[in-house]
């Protein structure tokens, strides 16, 4: 269980730290399929439009002006500050730390306390002979 979880979160650094693409395919302004990736990828939406040269050359369209392929790149900033942290360690804190971890904890006192044998007093009535009842 240990080792999946540590593998799963190596896997999350190294993919944060690599970066990831996300590349959609948008045909006629609308988005038709989207691919995750390390880089720019090529969508295609299978969808080939002729260019049909009958009409006018100021009327023509590109042929690949219906589709078009947007990729957003997600990666995470190489400027990293580090932030130093000043430890102001007090000397009742640093006596209190030596005794405890390097002399341990005494216990206060080490005599086990002692009870006399004790014996129940007696009975005077069987209580569960008195109580029964027998379903006849």
């Amino acid at each position: 269980m240990k080792a999946s979880v540590s593998i799963i979160l190596a896997l999350l650094v190294f993919f944060a730290s690599v970066g990831m693409a996300k590349t959609t395919h948008f045909c006629m302004g609308m988005e038709m399929k989207s691919e995750l990736g390390f880089g720019e990828k090529h969508v295609d939406c299978g969808m080939n439009m002729p260019m049909d040269h009958s009409e006018n050359e100021s009327d023509q369209q590109d042929p690949q002006s219906c589709c078009e392929n947007v990729t957003t790149q997600v990666q995470v900033d190489d400027e990293v500050q580090l932030k130093k942290v000043e430890i102001n360690l007090s000397l009742d804190f640093a006596l209190a730390l030596v005794q405890v971890f390097v002399f341990g904890i005494e216990p206060l006192s080490t005599e086990k306390s002692q009870f006399p044998t004790y014996s129940p007093p007696p009975i005077e009535q069987d209580l569960q002979v008195l109580h029964q009842s027998f379903l006849i």
